[in-house]
């Protein structure tokens, strides 16, 4: 199995959570019945105040009569979803799991394979105005992209090792997406090669071939 095999997907938070082994419809019970659980109590403790102060019910209902409309569209959306009412009540299985990604290195990765097939595109748009500016970018793409990737893969599993170079690699994808920017202003506005920092690539990836 090769080492981009291997990469995880990207995932939205370095925690996230999952449902559990009763998948996505023990997660939608569960917050169903939390919803009914905290408008029962919220409401009984509502009225009991109201009745408390007075003789008969005189201002709860205004919050209750919206909020039980809202509880009766949840109710209405499981149903349409082929749940019965018995099993909206049926207690989940299992608790969600949480799951820890330590992976902002590869997030990075994935952001710089993104932005080289970008540089590759606009490259070929300006290829027939200055072809040696359109090699000279996509080696410099590629060189940073090999770069990111040694590291990913030198320093995966190292925990704060591998934090530690997380800004270094933010540095050096940003310094790609500003080759990337410079490419399409140069195909699409006409402006001159000289926006294009292919330098500043060059020197991002140098830099990062020197981690250890």
């Amino acid at each position: 199995m090769t080492e981009e095999a291997r990469l995880p997907e990207l995932p939205s938070a370095r925690v996230a959570t999952r449902p559990g082994a009763g998948g996505v419809a023990e997660q939608r019970r569960r917050i169903y019945q939390r919803h009914l659980l905290l408008f029962l109590v919220v409401g009984a403790a509502l009225i009991a105040a109201d009745l408390y102060t007075s003789p008969q019910i005189q201002w709860a209902y205004f919050v209750m009569v919206p909020w039980g409309l809202v509880f009766l569209l949840h109710s209405l959306g499981l149903k349409s979803r082929g749940y019965s009412f018995a099993e909206m009540l049926i207690p989940p299985r299992q608790r969600p799991v949480k799951e820890v990604y330590t992976v902002p290195l590869d997030y990075e990765l994935v952001r710089a394979r993104q932005l080289r097939d970008g540089v590759a595109n606009a490259a070929g748009a300006v290829r027939h105005k200055d072809a040696a500016l359109a090699d000279k970018a996509v080696a410099a793409a590629d060189g940073l992209v090999a770069a990111v990737e040694a590291v990913v893969v030198s320093l995966r599993g190292e925990g704060q090792a591998a934090d530690k170079q997380v800004p270094s690699a933010q540095a050096a994808v940003d310094a790609l997406d500003e080759l990337h920017e410079g490419l399409l202003k140069v195909g699409v506005l006409e402006e001159p090669g000289d926006v294009v920092p292919i330098d500043v690539v060059n020197e991002r990836a140098q830099a990062l071939g020197q981690i250890e």
